[in-house]
């Protein structure tokens, strides 16, 4: 149930610090034959909190497969830790839960096609100091922290109970070490000065539209009032996602009717579109610039199932002249930390993001974006019908947010663009990662090669009277 409310949609940060305990001392005084069902029971109470978003979003057998790799990833990990702590020093066994599962959300980030989403990280977001460790080794090093200090725990309950573990007080020097500097970075990360400086966005949303506008005339009926109250020199106004649908002539008339317009404001607009041109479909943002010209984006990270009639884009949007380093990005996008990273490597300083979500995700939405702009460096402003609109730092700081409603709304922000330039994390990826998948690998291989196999238990030798008996 700890590992639930880690998962919840509206998550309690310090909970993902306890939530592997009660999991691995179970495990690890329960007999052998129980081991791997007590693993499944805890996987499965892990996923539930969930499941009913899941099947909101991808249907029953998105939900049950989701919910059956869960419990038998947690299953796995949870008796891996078990016969850790039975054959190794806690200094190894602390190791496994969360080497295990940041090796697992490091798979997730390279082939799942949600991405990062799911990751237990997100329960970090208003923990701000186990947060900035993102900068060094993105979302796998975030869950480590936690899952190190609750597998401590773990071993520590197990012990108290009567489950024999050899070299509890290493294991507690490493964790504290590791903790403390974790903590430490991030406290010493958020006590730089926030600059005053940035880029005035002001994001709309509403959620009181029946259908959305089919062509430029309804586009201006419904949006032009409010676009043109907030569009003043040297800002951006950001719309969020499809909030237009229109085929491809009426997309380029609006296009072009949208940048004669920002032209005369020195301002730069962003809105979402579904455009049709002929039998293709794509999700874009529309980017209406100062200097009269337009650009599109197109959103390379779609949502499986709900855009399933759609075509990815393949490429990034940077945009130039007096929004020099700025990118776009389109909602589910923002899952990706390897996207996060390319413009962080472009040398994004703000992400302007379009986005829609789903209602029950809304708060889970905007701490995903969030924790991109800490991975990369840069602030983030996102605009969603839905859901929150917010506006974040390069340290997951919210500068503003606002949950959309039925009128049409603005939230205003002046988001910073001061950089220090890409993190270490944009320059490196995954490292951290991946040295935790070779770290879980190497300890997959030795229980297999029975290294990991619980002791033998001595037979007594017969004395020379026990025999003679016989």
């Amino acid at each position: 149930m700890l590992l639930a409310l880690s998962y919840s949609l509206h998550s309690l940060w310090w909970v993902a610090w306890v939530a592997p305990a009660p999991g691995i001392a179970a495990v690890s005084l329960a007999p052998i034959a129980l081991q791997r069902r007590l693993g499944l029971a805890a996987g499965l109470l892990a996923g539930s909190s969930t499941f009913a978003y899941h099947l909101t979003v991808g249907g029953w057998a998105t939900a049950l497969v989701i919910l059956s790799l869960v419990a038998a990833a947690w299953a796995s990990v949870f008796r891996l830790a078990a016969m850790s702590a039975e054959r190794r020093p806690a200094l190894v066994a602390v190791l496994v839960v969360p080497a295990a599962w940041s090796a697992i959300e490091t798979l997730m980030i390279h082939l799942s096609p949600h991405g990062s989403a799911g990751s237990i990280a997100y329960s970090q977001m208003s923990f701000l100091p186990a947060v900035q460790i993102a900068s060094l080794g993105g979302v796998p090093a975030v869950s480590f922290v936690p899952l190190l200090a609750g597998s401590f725990a773990g071993l520590v309950l197990a012990s108290a109970l009567g489950s024999p573990v050899r070299g509890l007080r290493s294991a507690g020097a490493l964790t504290a070490v590791v903790v403390g500097c974790a903590l430490l970075f991030g406290v010493a990360r958020l006590s730089v000065t926030r600059p005053d400086e940035g880029v005035r966005v002001a994001m709309l949303a509403t959620d009181g539209l029946h259908e959305r506008p089919r062509d430029w005339r309804s586009f201006r009926e419904t949006y032009g009032p409010a676009i043109a109250r907030a569009a003043v020199p040297g800002a951006v106004v950001l719309l969020p996602e499809a909030v237009a649908g229109m085929n491809a002539g009426e997309a380029e008339k609006a296009a072009g009717a949208l940048s004669s317009f920002a032209h005369a404001r020195a301002t730069t607009i962003v809105a979402g579109v579904v455009v049709t041109d002929d039998a293709r479909v794509t999700n874009r943002a529309l980017v209406a610039r100062a200097n009269g010209r337009h650009a599109w984006y197109v959103k390379q990270h779609l949502v499986p199932g709900f855009e399933a009639n759609m075509s990815p884009g393949d490429r990034p949007l940077m945009l130039d002249a007096n929004l020099e380093k700025v990118g776009v990005a389109i909602c589910k996008d923002m899952h990706f930390p390897t996207l996060g990273r390319e413009y962080a490597r472009a040398g994004a300083r703000l992400m302007l993001v379009p986005a829609l979500d789903f209602d029950v995700d809304d708060e889970m939405a905007a701490r995903i974006t969030a924790l991109r702009g800490v991975e990369g460096g840069y602030s983030i402003a996102r605009a969603t019908r839905r859901g929150f609109s917010m506006a974040s730092d390069p340290y997951g700081r919210i500068l503003a947010e606002r949950r959309s409603g039925r009128a049409l709304s603005t939230l205003t922000a002046t988001v910073p663009t001061v950089s220090a330039g890409p993190t270490v994390y944009a320059t490196i990826g995954d490292a951290f990662g991946w040295l935790c998948v070779v770290g879980w690998a190497a300890l997959v291989l030795a229980r297999f090669l029975k290294l990991l196999s619980p002791p033998a238990v001595p037979v007594p030798a017969l004395t020379c009277a026990k025999i003679e008996r016989l």
